[in-house]
């Protein structure tokens, strides 16, 4: 009876209320608004209706009504059971909470620059890796996409190239320092924040320099009910574009004109007419059609003490291209536990197995798709016999195999398994101030797998089978602590400080094998243990690293109007000398909130929100080789001494012990209005970024034999630049739309290098050993270098009177129909002294455009991305141009020279390479300039009335497609060029295309239901 008579008392002393929330510009629902009562846990959240029910104390005086993008609102409870509530927009999300690294943040107090995306924005794409998404959407972010290969990362660069190094920026998922985005499933996320300027990043010290993009998974939420989502969408892509080339008849005749021109036989081969029938048309039958699946569940809530997620995924992405695909599978689990009134607790916990497949797409001799542009349009895909059809029957025909046998028989993978977690507690000392603990573990064990069986009906034969195994694992541990203070006094100050200290370590090892020769080649036998001969085995454990870090950040605001955040991180590395291994990075930002003086909001009517910032701040970079400051002793070198070999230890690298961080100094303002009650916002934002200390490749002794040479920190470059950003929000009861727009112009110079006239050069590329790219100070990082022409040489008296020429050794070789190279420094030689800068692959604008529009059910959007001001490289071409070579060509060869007024653009066809026609030059660098409709989605809902009382909440199907179409003059497979990844040359070498995975367009078709 005493438990009974308790527990009506507790019951008594509760009461329910119930009401609606909608927006107050249109009337319409707000889904996920939380409501709760100050001072306890209860709280709810509202269904996709607007609704809620909440059960509070009899004692309780206020509900408080929170919402992403909308004011803060309190309502007195007194007597009610029903409180209907009218969320006001918030001053272009003045109200909305950023993640700006160990705190949050509302964006009307931030006074650095960050940019943030919603999860809602870059669902359902597409797209394995979250970078992908980004594109367009952000200005002063360039997503840099190297090729489309399925399960590929794109690079980021945050307000420029910052450095000839590694120049990613910093990604923190659910505050852990992640690496990369490849891992987790693009619709956990809910939100990002890219924090661009030195204010915003320098919490972070060392590893800031590129910008910090930081990832927010979804959570449940306190109080909310359980409520579960399904999606799944699947679709098709194929390749969006082909090249012109030579088909069998065409190439016969260009090929018996080069012997022609050169008064040679014609080779017997190009006399049989079976060389000049069109069989095969090698793109068509290399690329195919691609299919992506994509499904994820989720299941949320929480009660007054607890909250939670948990969710799966699964992505499937076969490419274009047989045998690449990428395979994901992903869990996820997130909670949050109250203990008591100020003790909290929490995980982030996220499980990846990941697979992948893709061919070499970069290679110059045996690339997949630089061998299907250069294989013999009359050579069948397979013999009547079934097959393969080869290049086998002369030297003629080139040393390149058929491209559909090495995509059909490439047997490659690499699986990874990887763990990205996180607990923390947090304590309320007192009102306002909070301890914080973190502990963060990273780990990834990675497995290669390469088979590369025995062939011998090819061109490039191999006498035996190989397999090659490789395993890696890592591991970083993440340990910080840190308190923060936040208080309001009067309404007049409020003070936020937080500080706190940081470490983390890493370790890692490998292992590889490598045997030859399987007396059977079945897949189930394709095993180490079955090969006949070790070729080669090693491991080791990798160098451990550590860091070091401690941290302070304070904001003050006075009246919400003037503003003021300064920073200042200490970082210690174990990756430099002791002596240099500590960086201090402070940094200092200040706002104005204009449009809050009496003087201004009393006057101007149109402007509705006004604010000024600017910073400054310096941030690091050690993204460099590891212990540079150590000299490198490798074991098992051979010298012969007379005539006796021995076997003994090699200095491999010399040492540098002064090297040190890079360092980045930042400048930046900005100016933030709105218009209009805030429908029509607009950022500008001017920023100048110089980074000094550079690590650069030290100039090379002639007398340090083999051993290789550390980096030295004498390099500086320069990044800076304008962003743009536009929003306009309009339409009128169940009719709504938004349309945005941002751009970034950003000039990109190298300041410093060795002497005023050194360079840092590229990996030559193609048959030819081209270098095409050089890094010059006063210029623009990765600029093409190469010849200037002036047309075609049409007769002997050209050639005679070409100036350029009239000293030049080689003119005696040259002939009518061959490249007219200028002589730049006027010498009368055409030489290497002549090389000029050709372009730069950096672009002077980055821009992009959303749209969307909602009508009752139907949804529509829009994102388009482009380019503007920027050269590419086609080495493609180069080297497709190229009669001097056994291969067939691009069908722009077709305009070639063959006499006098015939062309003053193609040279003649000839085997000779005396003038060198297809050296690096302006006949290559094209321009990059594009604009593409990235994604565009037209869905429909089916709202919960239609369910009845099944527990469905409703019912999203849509339509959508990517990479749908694209606004450009450029010859090859796409301009969408990035950075090399066939060579070492990270940075040096940008926009060179030498015909990679080009990205594909897709169609899909999904839907997402809510429960």
């Amino acid at each position: 009876m005493v438990l009974l008579c308790a527990t009506g008392s507790t019951l008594l002393a509760q009461k329910t209320i119930t009401g609606k929330v909608t927006g107050a510009a249109d009337g319409a629902p707000l889904p996920g608004v939380t409501v709760t009562v100050p001072g306890t846990t209860s709280g709810a959240t509202t269904n996709a209706q607007g609704t809620y029910t909440v059960t509070i104390p009899n004692s309780a005086t206020t509900l408080q009504f929170s919402f992403i993008g909308f004011e803060t609102q309190k309502i007195n409870v007194t007597n009610q059971t029903t409180i209907n509530v009218s969320l006001v927009a918030a001053s272009k999300g003045l109200g909305e909470v950023l993640v700006v690294g160990y705190g949050t943040q509302t964006r009307r107090d931030v006074t650095g620059t960050i940019s943030s995306i919603k999860g809602s924005d870059i669902k359902n794409l597409p797209v394995s890796d979250a970078a992908a998404a980004m594109q367009g959407r952000v200005s002063g972010v360039e997503i840099v996409r190297s090729d489309g290969a399925p399960g590929s990362s794109p690079s980021i660069r945050v307000r420029g190239t910052g450095t000839i190094n590694n120049a990613d920026p910093l990604i923190i998922i659910d505050g852990v320092p992640a690496g990369g985005l490849n891992d987790i499933n693009p619709n956990d996320i809910a939100s990002m924040e890219i924090l661009k300027d030195a204010s915003s990043s320098a919490i972070y010290g060392t590893r800031a320099a590129n910008g910090v993009v930081i990832i927010t998974t979804k959570k449940g939420n306190f109080g909310e009910k359980l409520r579960a989502s399904v999606n799944v969408y699947r679709g098709v892509s194929n390749v969006s574009r082909y090249i012109p080339l030579l088909t069998a008849p065409d190439l016969v005749t260009l090929k018996q004109e080069r012997y022609t021109n050169d008064g040679v036989a014609i080779e017997p081969i190009w006399k049989d007419p079976y060389y000049a029938t069109q069989r095969t048309d090698w793109q068509r039958a290399l690329f195919t059609t691609g299919h992506v699946t994509n499904a994820d569940v989720s299941v949320r809530g929480g009660n007054n003490a607890s909250n939670y997620l948990l969710s799966a995924g699964y992505y499937n992405e076969q490419g274009i291209i047989t045998n690449s695909y990428f395979k994901r599978y992903t869990a996820r689990i997130n909670s949050e536990h109250k203990i008591g009134k100020r003790f909290k607790v929490g995980e982030n916990l996220q499980l990846t197995y990941k697979q992948n497949s893709g061919p070499d797409t970069y290679s110059s001799q045996t690339g997949l798709i630089f061998s299907a542009l250069r294989f013999n349009p009359a050579i069948p895909v397979y013999n009547p016999d079934g097959s393969f059809g080869s290049s086998k029957a002369s030297n003629e025909l080139g040393d390149i195999n058929n491209p559909v046998y090495t995509a059909v028989t490439t047997d490659t993978w690499t699986k990874n398994y990887r763990m990205l977690a996180n607990v923390y507690g947090e304590l309320t000392i007192i009102d306002g101030l909070t301890l914080r603990g973190n502990y963060a573990f990273d780990g990834s064990l990675t497995n290669q797998y390469s088979f590369s069986p025995k062939v011998l009906d090819q061109t490039r034969t191999r006498d035996h089978a190989e397999l090659w195994n490789r395993n890696d694992s890592y591991n970083s541990q993440l340990s910080e602590v840190f308190l923060t203070y936040d208080k309001r006094i009067n309404s007049i100050h409020h003070i936020t400080a937080t500080g706190g200290y940081s470490q983390q370590t890493t370790n890692s090892s490998y292992f590889r094998a490598d045997r030859w020769g399987f007396n059977d080649e079945a897949p189930d036998q394709r095993v180490l243990s079955n090969g006949n001969d070790i070729h080669d085995a090693q491991g080791n454990y990798l160098p451990a690293t550590g860091l070091a870090s401690a941290f302070v950040r304070g904001f003050y605001g006075y009246k919400d109007k003037y503003l003021l955040t300064v920073t200042f991180r200490a970082d210690g590395s174990s990756r430099f000398a002791p002596g240099h291994r500590w960086g201090y990075f402070p940094a200092f930002s200040a706002g104005w909130r204009i449009s809050d003086e009496p003087f201004f909001k009393n006057n101007v009517k149109a402007v509705s929100n006004l604010k000024i910032t600017g910073g400054w701040g310096q941030l690091g970079n050690q993204n460099v080789n590891d212990f540079q400051y150590l000299a490198l002793i490798n074991k098992d070198r051979r010298y012969n001494f007379g005539e006796n070999p021995y076997t003994g230890v090699w200095n491999s690298r010399l040492a540098n012990p002064d090297i040190t961080w890079e360092k980045a100094e930042m400048t930046n303002i900005s100016l933030e209005a709105g218009f209009f009650q805030n429908r029509l916002n607009a950022t500008i934002t001017w920023f100048n970024k110089n980074t000094r200390d550079m690590l650069v490749p030290a100039p090379e002794m002639d007398t340090h034999g083999t051993s290789g040479i550390p980096d030295r920190n004498l390099g500086e470059l320069n990044n800076k630049g304008w962003e743009i950003e536009l929003n306009y929000q309009g339409g009128k009861g169940e009719f709504k739309y938004n349309v945005s727009a941002n751009a970034s112009f950003i000039k990109n110079e190298v300041t410093k290098l060795y002497d005023p006239n050194s360079y840092i050069g590229s990996t030559p590329y193609g048959r030819q050993g081209q270098e095409i790219s050089r890094t010059y100070v006063g210029q623009p990082i990765a600029s093409y270098y190469g010849w200037k022409t002036d047309g075609i040489y049409q007769t002997q008296a050209d050639i005679d009177n070409d100036p350029n020429i009239s000293k030049d050794p080689n003119k005696g070789k040259i002939r009518p129909g061959d490249v007219r190279f200028l002589d730049t420094n006027n010498d009368g030689i055409v030489n290497d002294l002549d090389r000029v800068n050709l372009g730069s692959p950096n672009p002077k604008v980055a821009y992009g455009i959303q749209a969307g529009a909602t009508y009752k059910g139907f949804d529509l959007s829009v994102s388009f991305a482009g380019v503007g001001g920027v050269k590419l490289y086609n080495a493609d071409k180069m080297q497709g141009m190229d009669a001097n070579y056994p291969y067939n060509l691009y069908a722009d060869a077709l305009n070639r020279w063959h006499g006098a007024g015939t062309s003053n653009s193609v040279p003649r066809m000839t085997l000779n390479n005396d003038n060198q026609n297809n050296r690096v030059s302006d006949r290559f660098v094209e321009n990059g300039d594009y604009l593409a409709l990235k994604n565009i989605s037209l869905g429909y809902t089916i709202p919960s009335k239609i369910w009845g009382n099944s527990g469905i909440s409703d019912l999203h199907i849509y339509i959508a497609a990517q990479n749908l179409f694209m606004i450009t003059n450029y010859s090859g497979l796409t301009p969408q060029l990035g950075y090399n990844y066939g060579t070492s040359d990270g940075n040096r070498q940008r926009g060179v295309d030498v015909a990679a995975y080009p990205q594909a367009r897709t169609f899909t078709f999904g839907g997402t239901l809510n429960f």
